[in-house]
This record gives structure tokens, sequence and C-alpha cells, in this order.
């Protein structure tokens, strides 16, 4: 007799000491086997049992690993919608969606927010992230926008994988901001004694001073824009609107300075190398020579703002304000127009607040009045009193209603 028994076979003991044969295979219960092993009554049962048992293997399910936040941001900026938008905004929401993946999960751990699961981006890890720029309030916000947008195409593209958007219950954070600071008239005074006429700056500033212009695009204006004294160029900001077209005469001053430009067929601020600056070349050469000038708060977008309040303050109207300066709606123009009524207003109406008449009511009805006592300061004036003092002195009098509330009181309720 063989020694071991058939496969998938064991033996158990019971608790009278009696061994017992079992078929065990695995994942199914096991079933008992009587007689004795490889005998051929017990054969019969063992193979009996052995087919009865089989049953046809469980499918497999692959256990995918459920897509990172990294992955759906790559998605996102690979996607057509994302290369339709412009340069400046593509560059700056792929700056934000790189700064949140290779965020840590908390400070000092070797774990990124890129490597987190979709299902873990829940509203409390977009929190962590906004609270990350919370020194900037403006930035909080962004960081919220620009992954709402990501969540929002996955919600369009990838349904069976992204399934809510987890910004919706993360709160911005509410701050005031005036915006970029308008020019006053005594920091363009200081700007033009800092930079005499015939300077590249000093030409920078006319351009974008007399022309309303954003300084992307004063940094591309050549003669090839000027064309019987009109200057026409299309807006940046509007590049894909038709109507962002701007046209208006060159302003006296400008003439000026345009003169003295030597002949450059490319552009009246050109670099050193001769080419026409990119936008973010332009701002920070102009708020560095601003700097140079002891204007640390002037920038270029600022003359901008000085241009629209200059032209409001000397009475010009709303449509007159979204000719020159390219407003598709009254809505900004409004805003200038505003502040300059009410600076009218004010100057009009302080000139209205007038007395009638002058001189305390005695004077009035032909009175003197007598010169109080210096020597008592007043009746809340309590520390040069003197100490059972009378009041002998009739200038000094005052009736015990006054003395004393209580009586005013009193005598107000009788």
């Amino acid at each position: 007799m063989r020694r071991h028994l058939p496969k998938y076979c064991c033996e158990d003991t019971d608790r009278h000491g009696n061994v017992r044969v079992y078929l065990r295979k695995p994942g199914e219960p096991k079933v008992r086997l009587h007689g004795i092993a490889w005998t051929p009554a017990f054969m019969e049962q063992y193979a009996q049992a052995l087919n009865a048992s089989t049953r046809p293997p469980a499918p497999r399910v692959s256990r995918i690993p459920s897509p990172a936040w990294e992955w759906l941001c790559k998605k996102y900026v690979t996607s057509a919608e994302f290369r339709a938008l412009k340069s400046s905004t593509v560059n700056t929401r792929r700056r934000t969606l790189e700064w949140t993946w290779e965020q840590p999960i908390y400070p000092g751990s070797a774990h990124r927010f890129g490597d987190m699961p979709l299902s873990k981006m829940d509203a409390k890890a977009v929190r962590v992230l906004r609270d990350r720029k919370a020194a900037t309030k403006a930035a909080a916000n962004q960081v919220l926008k620009v992954i709402s947008y990501v969540f929002a195409f996955g919600l369009e593209h990838y349904p069976e994988i992204v399934c809510t958007n987890p910004v919706r219950d993360v709160r911005k954070f509410k701050y005031k901001s005036v915006g970029w600071h308008t020019w006053t008239p005594a920091e363009l005074a200081d700007f033009m004694k800092h930079y005499p006429t015939g300077s590249k700056e000093r030409r920078a500033m006319a351009l974008m001073l007399y022309t309303g212009a954003r300084g992307c695009d004063a940094r591309s204006f050549g003669p090839q824009m000027i064309e019987d004294g009109w200057l026409r160029f299309h807006q940046q900001k509007l590049i894909d609107n038709p109507r962002g077209w701007v046209e208006l005469p060159l302003h006296e001053e400008l003439v000026k300075e345009l003169d003295l430009t030597e002949g450059n067929d490319h552009g009246f601020i050109l670099t050193q190398h001769g080419h026409t600056y990119s936008q973010k070349g332009f701002g920070n050469w102009f708020n560095e020579a601003c700097r140079n000038a002891n204007l640390p708060r002037c920038t270029a977008h600022g003359l901008r703002k000085a241009a629209a309040t200059i032209a409001a303050d000397n009475g010009a109207t709303v449509h007159q304000l979204m000719a020159m300066f390219g407003w598709m709606t009254e809505q900004q123009a409004i805003h200038y127009t505003k502040e300059a009524n009410r600076r009218r207003l004010a100057a009009s109406t302080v000139r209205l607040i007038k007395l009638e008449q002058t001189g305390t009511a005695s004077e009035r009805n032909g009175i003197q009045s007598v010169p109080p006592d210096t020597r008592k300061t007043g009746r809340w004036d309590k520390t040069t009193k003197i100490a059972n003092e009378n009041n002998a002195d009739s200038s000094a009098w005052r009736s015990h209603g006054e003395s004393n509330p209580g009586f005013s009181l009193e005598r107000a309720a009788s």
C-alpha cells in the first residue's frame, strides 16, 4: 500500500481518536471519503468527489490603479480646448498646474499631490493647496480656478473616472483691490523730469499716455501703423474679436516725441538688439525705468488708467472713452465718468454750504456779550474750582437745574 494520500486528500482525527480521510480542494468545502486509501472502493469515491467539485475558475479582476492628479492635468494641457487659449493664458495655467502636482502632501513628505489618486483629490486636498497660497489671496483664488477647469474637463471627457468637481465645496478668499496704481499728475511730471524728451523711456510713456493703449499693444507700435496722422491697431487682448480695432489721431505731444525717433520701420520702441520687446520683457523694462525714476508704484498699465482719468476729468463722455480705449461695453467707461462727475459735483456743492448769519444769539439781538471769567475754565473743568466758593459772580452763575442733573430730569418728566 502506498503511504501518501491522493491529491487534495488529508487526514483528520476526530475527538474519539478515529482517523478520517477528506478531499479538500482549494477554495471548496472538504468532502469525507470512506474506506482505505487507494482501494478500488475508495478511489471510486475519490473520483466522484473530485469531478463533482470541479468548478469553472472565477474570472480574474484586473486591478487598475486609479489615475492620479498629474495624469488628469497632463490630459487637460494636451487637449484641443487648452491649446486654443491665448499663449499668456496657457503659460499661466500650465505654471499653476505644475505647482499643484509638485507640492508635497504635507511639509517634508516624499509623496506629491501629483501622485494622489483622483478618488482622494477631494475638497480637503483642494483646500490645502488653496491655503498654501493664502499669503496672496488673488493667487489662492487663481489656484482654485485652474483646478476647477481641470475637473470640469475630466467630468466631460472622463465621466467614468471623474465623478465630481471638489472645487465647488471650497470657498474663495474675499479681498478688496483697487487694481493697478493710477499715475498722478505729480508722478507724470517726475517721470518726464527724470527722462528728457527724445529718450526711449519718455517715448514709451508718451505712446501709452496719449493713445491709452496697453503696454502689450504699445510695444509693437511702429510707422507702419500710422497713416495720414491716424494710428490704427488691433488690441492684443481682443485678438479674436473683429471689433477689437482702435483708430485715433496722433496727439500733438506724441508727434513731437515721434519726430525725434530715429528712422526704423520695425517699431518705435526696440531692444538693444533692434527687436520688438516681448510682452513680459516690455513690462519688466518699463517697470524698472519707473523704479529708476523713484516711482516704485507706477507701471505701464497705470498710464492707461491715468489717461482715462484725465480724459474723464476734462469732460470726456462714455462713448468717447470707449472709442479711444477700445472698451466693448459702457461699464468700464462709466466707472471713470462717475468718479469725474463726483469730483465736479463735490466742487460745486462745497460752495453751497453758507451760513446766513454769524455771531451768537445775543449779538444778533443787539446785546453785547460779557467776557467770561478767565479764572474759571468752564462747567466741565473741575481742576480750578475753589472749595466752598459761592456763585457771587453773575457771569459764572447757573441755575439749580443746570447744576443738578436729577432736577433737570424731574422737570422734563413733569
